[in-house]
C-alpha cells in the first residue's frame, strides 16, 4: 500500500513538473527569475540531494524578480528552472553576475544528474567568468524535462541572473559585450594617454589625477566585469575576492584628489578641502581594516556606502565652486552629475532598491565614461584660460600700462635676441633715443593728465612712423627708444628726423589751450661696440648732444645737427 502511495505521489510530481515546465522554445533572451522558484539555506550549506528534496517537498518560493537579488553577506541561494524540450536543442545557460563567489548548475534527467557546472572567482579551478555576461554553460537539451538547478554563493552583492540562448543569441550577445568593452575600454586609454602627455609636458598636478581618476576606474570596470580575473590576475581568489570593493574605495579617493587639484580647493574652499581629506583617509582606513582583518561582508557595506557618499561629494564640490566662479566648476558639475546618476542607479541595482538589468549594471560605466569626456573638455578650457592668463599676465608685464609700449625689461630681451642675431649675420644695426624737451615744465604747469597725453600721442606716433621689425620701447620717463635692424646710420637719421618733425606737428588740447611739443634725438649705429648696452649709451650721449646745443634737433657721430623742419 505504502509503495503505491508512493508511486502515485512520485507520478504527480512528474506530471506537475512537466506541466509547469516552461517550454524551451518560449524562453526568449531575456532574464527567467520571474519562471524560476527560489530558496535560500538557512544554516548548514545542502547538498544537491537535500536541495531536491526541498524543491520537491514545495519550500522552494516563485521568483518575485526576473532577476533575483538578495544583497550583501545573503546566505547561499538555490533556483529551479524545468524547462521542456519537444526535440533535441542546443543552448547556452548563462547564469550569475561575474563577481560571484561560487555557482554550482545542476542539470537533471529525473533523478540523474547529467551536466554540472562549477565556477565563480572564489576558488582555484573553477570556471571565470565570461566577462560581464557571467558564467557560461553549453548544453544539449535532449527531448522531454530537464530540472536546472543552480546554488550561487557570494558575500558580495549576490546576484543571480539567469538566461537560455539559443546559439545565434548568444553568438549575438557575446559580440555585443566585446564591441561595447572593446570601445569604452579603448575610449578610457585614450582618454589616459592623452592627458599623461599632457602631465608629462605641462607637469599640471590635474592632469596626472586625472589620469589616476579615470585609470582606477578603468581597472575596477575591469575587476567587476569578470575582466581582471581573466586577464589581469588569474587563478588568484584570494585577490578578486577583494579587488572590487578596493578598488571601488581607491576609485573614490582618486577622483576626490582630481576635484581638489583641478578647482584649487587648497585655497580656494580650504574647508572643504580639509573635508575631502579626511572623507579620503576615512574611506581607505576602513577598507583597510576590513581586508586586515578578512571582514568581505562590511568591506562591500564600506565600498558600496563610500561609493554614493563619493559621488555626492563631486556634485557637493562641484556647486560650492560654482558659487566661487572657479575656472572649469560648471564643466565639472555637469560631470559629477552625470557620473553619480550613473553610479547610483548600478550600485542600487547591485545592492537594493532598482531591479538589476544589464543597461543598469552598465549605468556607471557609461556615466563615468560621459564624465570623462566632459571633465577632458573641463581640462582643456581650463588650460586655455590659465594659458590666456598667462599671457596677459606677461603682456602686462612686459608692457609700459601708460603707453603701451614695451617697457625697458621686455625691450632688453627682444633687442639681446636682435643683437645677437644681427651680430652673427654681419647686418647693420642702428638705435635711437629719444627725449621730449622741457617736460618737466609741462607737467608741472599743465598737471600730469598733460603730461601723460604727452607720452601716449608720442608713442603712437613712434608705433606709426617706425617700421614694422623695429623694436620700439618706453626707456623711462619722457625717454623713448628704438632699435632698427638693418639700418645704416644714415637711415636711422633719418627717421630720427622724421620723428621730430610729426612730433612737432602733434598739438595736445588741454585745459582749452593747445600744447605744442619738441624732442631731442640721439642716433647710433653698431660699429666696434662692445655690447647693446654700449650702441645704446652711445645714442643717449648724442641725445643729450642735442640737448646741449639747443634741443628740437638730431644728433649723430659724423654730422651736424640737424633740426629738421621748424616748429610753426
Amino acid at each position: 500500500m505504502r509503495l503505491c502511495l508512493l508511486g502515485l505521489l512520485c507520478l504527480c510530481w512528474s506530471l506537475a513538473s512537466q506541466a509547469a515546465a516552461l517550454p524551451l522554445d518560449a524562453a526568449g533572451t531575456g532574464p527567467l527569475g520571474r519562471e524560476a522558484t527560489v530558496f535560500v539555506e538557512r544554516d548548514a550549506a545542502l547538498t544537491l540531494e537535500a536541495a531536491l528534496a526541498a524543491q520537491r517537498s514545495g519550500q522552494f518560493a516563485a521568483g518575485a524578480a526576473a532577476v533575483p537579488k538578495f544583497g550583501i553577506g545573503a546566505r547561499p541561494v538555490w533556483l529551479h528552472l524545468a524547462v521542456d524540450t519537444p526535440a533535441a536543442q542546443r543552448r547556452q545557460i548563462v547564469v550569475g553576475a561575474p563577481w560571484t563567489d561560487r555557482v554550482d548548475v545542476y542539470l537533471l534527467r529525473g533523478d540523474a544528474v547529467v551536466a554540472h557546472l562549477a565556477a565563480g572567482d572564489g576558488e582555484r579551478g573553477l570556471l571565470p567568468p565570461t566577462g560581464s555576461l557571467g558564467f557560461v554553460l553549453d548544453h544539449d537539451f535532449a527531448p522531454g524535462v530537464t530540472d536546472i538547478l543552480v546554488r550561487a554563493a557570494s558575500p558580495d552583492p549576490l546576484v543571480v541572473p539567469l538566461r537560455l540562448l539559443t546559439p545565434a543569441a548568444a553568438a549575438a550577445a557575446q559580440r555585443a559585450h566585446d564591441y561595447g568593452y572593446g570601445l569604452l575600454y579603448g575610449y578610457l586609454l585614450a582618454l589616459i594617454v592623452y592627458n599623461a602627455m599632457l602631465y608629462v609636458g605641462l607637469r599640471d598636478r590635474s592632469q596626472r589625477d586625472y589620469v589616476l581618476y579615470v585609470g582606477s576606474f578603468l581597472l575596477l570596470s575591469m575587476a567587476y566585469s569578470g575582466h581582471g580575473q581573466v586577464w589581469l590576475w588569474p587563478d588568484q581568489p584570494e585577490v578578486q575576492r577583494y579587488a572590487i570593493l578596493v578598488l571601488m574605495v581607491l576609485f573614490g579617493c582618486m577622483g576626490l584628489g582630481f576635484a581638489s587639484s583641478f578647482l584649487g580647493l587648497r585655497s580656494s574652499l580650504p574647508g572643504l578641502h580639509r573635508l575631502v581629506r579626511v572623507l579620503m583617509v576615512a574611506g581607505a582606513l576602513a577598507m583597510a581594516l576590513c581586508v586586515a582583518f578578512d571582514l568581505q561582508p562590511a568591506a562591500g557595506v564600506v565600498a558600496f556606502v563610500f561609493t554614493q557618499v563619493f559621488a555626492l561629494a563631486m556634485v557637493w564640490i562641484g556647486v560650492a565652486s560654482v558659487r566661487r566662479e572657479r575656472i572649469g566648476a560648471p564643466y565639472f558639475l555637469a560631470g559629477a552629475l552625470i557620473a553619480m546618476a550613473g553610479t547610483a542607479i548600478t550600485t542600487f541595482a547591485v545592492w537594493h532598491g532598482l531591479p538589476y538589468s544589464a543597461w543598469a549594471l552598465h549605468a556607471a560605466e557609461a556615466g563615468v565614461a560621459l564624465d570623462g569626456t566632459v571633465l577632458t573638455l573641463a581640462l582643456a578650457y581650463r588650460m586655455r584660460r590659465l594659458r590666456g592668463e598667462r599671457q596677459r599676465a606677461e603682456h602686462l608685464a612686459a608692457t609700459d600700462p601708460l603707453t603701451g609700449l614695451r617697457n625697458r625689461r621686455a625691450f632688453s630681451a627682444a633687442a639681446a635676441a636682435l643683437w645677437q642675431a644681427t651680430q652673427q649675420g654681419g647686418r647693420p644695426l642702428a638705435a635711437i633715443v629719444l627725449d621730449l624737451d622741457h617736460f618737466k615744465l609741462l607737467n608741472d604747469t599743465h598737471g600730469h593728465a598733460a603730461g601723460d597725453a604727452a607720452l601716449i600721442a608720442v608713442a603712437r606716433l613712434l608705433e606709426q612712423g617706425c617700421r614694422e621689425a623695429d623694436l620700439v620701447a618706453r626707456w623711462g620717463g619722457e625717454e623713448f627708444v628704438v632699435l632698427m635692424p638693418d639700418a645704416r646710420l644714415a637711415q636711422a637719421r633719418r627717421t630720427g628726423m622724421r620723428l621730430l618733425e610729426a612730433i612737432r606737428a602733434v598739438r595736445i588740447e588741454h585745459g582749452g589751450q593747445r600744447l605744442h611739443l619738441s624732442a631731442s634725438v640721439g642716433v647710433a649705429e653698431r660699429g666696434t661696440h662692445a655690447n647693446l648696452e654700449a650702441l645704446i649709451d652711445e645714442a643717449d650721449h648724442w641725445m643729450y648732444e642735442a640737448k646741449r646745443v639747443g634741443r628740437g634737433c638730431v644728433c649723430c657721430g659724423d654730422t651736424t645737427p640737424s633740426a629738421g623742419v621748424k616748429a610753426d
